[in-house]
């Protein structure tokens, strides 16, 4: 168990005792500290296993002690022995084995997949230690024996009527941003994209949200401008066709209109493509500015 309790006065003291039992407290003075961390193992040899409560109070200079804190929490110093797992919440069907505390249970060389779907799948497992107690229960989703990736589906804004597709090998890259057909309507979209397997299966759809401008009054000579994807997370990227023959000027602003990137010049002649890496930027608000010449705009992006 590890605590932390600070407070404007100094810490000279702290108290805690087990399931309300308050006539059992343990005090301990401590050097005046404005913060104190708890972190030891507090004695427990005389609960039973099994769930408790641990109350504490903190001690100013002043004499004053704080609102008790109270938590629940396992006792158990013993060695994990044993684990038990089950498929597809079918508790009925479990299965056992025996383990030792520093093993590693490999699910994949015990999970038996001859009775399973082709798809998505549920693993739940507990471990038990020598005083009998069980943790609790832990899932985890697998996909059974789907196959190498063969092929993929997309479609835009749920209009799956008129979805798009082709081939793809197991090691192959779609590249959306540059192969993604555009709506031609300015504003927020929606892409959602599957793949297939050898064994005709698909995974799940994944959806992420991108931007569409057709031309900017500001920039001449602008157009089709594609933001993808939007809100963003590790990469950003933008598609954009120039007709003119100087290079843009990009730069990436916060919310308050500071720049975090700096203006750099990208010579994006005809149609061209640039990805962004957004690792570095905090979770927020941000607006490209995109600059030609005496022209400028801002596009907005969110960064998750």
């Amino acid at each position: 168990m590890a605590f932390v309790s600070a407070q404007a006065q100094q810490i000279d003291a702290y108290r805690y005792w087990f399931d309300d039992d308050d006539g059992s407290i343990v005090t301990t003075t401590v050097s005046s500290t404005p913060e104190l961390m708890l972190a030891d193992a507090w004695p427990t040899n005389g609960l039973e296993p099994g769930f408790h409560t641990v109350s504490f109070q903190v001690r100013d200079t002043n004499g004053d002690w704080s609102v008790p804190h109270s938590s629940f929490f396992a006792r158990s110093a013993s060695d994990i022995v044993g684990y038990r797992y089950w498929v597809n919440d079918d508790a009925a069907n479990l299965m056992t084995g025996t383990i030792s505390p520093n093993d590693v249970v490999d699910l994949n060389s015990v999970i038996d997949p001859g009775t399973l779907p082709k798809d998505y799948n549920t693993v739940t497992i507990q471990f038990r230690d020598a005083d009998g107690e069980w943790t609790v229960p832990q899932v985890a989703l697998f996909v059974k024996n789907t196959g190498m990736v063969n092929g993929y589906q997309y479609w835009i804004d749920d209009d799956v009527a008129n979805l798009a597709g082709g081939s793809i090998g197991p090691d192959n890259v779609v590249d959306l941003i540059t192969d993604l057909p555009t709506p031609t309507t300015n504003g927020d979209h929606v892409f959602t994209i599957r793949f297939s397997s050898v064994n005709g299966t698909w995974s799940v759809p994944l959806s992420s949200s991108f931007t569409f401008v057709v031309g900017l009054e500001e920039l001449p000579g602008i157009s089709d401008l594609l933001l993808f994807p939007n809100p963003a997370n590790e990469q950003l990227s933008l598609r954009i066709t120039n007709a003119n023959t100087r290079p843009l000027r990009i730069s990436i602003m916060d919310a308050t209109g500071r720049e975090v990137r700096a203006e750099q010049e990208w010579p994006a002649i005809g149609t061209a493509t640039r990805h962004w890496d957004l690792s570095g930027l905090a979770a927020g608000s941000y607006r490209m500015r995109i600059a030609l010449g005496g022209h400028q705009t801002t596009l907005p992006f969110q960064k998750y």
